[in-house]
């Protein structure tokens, strides 16, 4: 995961829940909708990063970039001389 990178959360798809002591919200992106034998809706979802509590953008992991086709090129940093 490159902490540095901040990206939308996409709008369509996604449910953000906190789960652990430290209250850190989890983004997940919900790829398949479906009923079980009873009739409940159920999802399949899959973690797609972390939200940014103070800009409230996503820090996508590598399941973001494998769902939205998304490439990141980093370029390095030029040596000072």
């Amino acid at each position: 995961m490159l902490k540095n990178i901040k990206v939308s959360i996409p709008e369509k798809g996604c449910i953000i829940n906190t789960y652990n002591k430290k209250k850190i919200p989890y983004v997940y992106y919900a790829t398949e909708y479906y009923r079980d034998d009873k009739g409940i809706a159920r999802t399949n979802r899959t973690l797609i990063g972390k939200k940014d509590i103070d800009t409230g953008l996503l820090i996508p992991n590598d399941s973001y970039f494998e769902l939205f086709d998304v490439e990141i090129i980093i370029k390095p940093k030029e040596k000072k001389k």
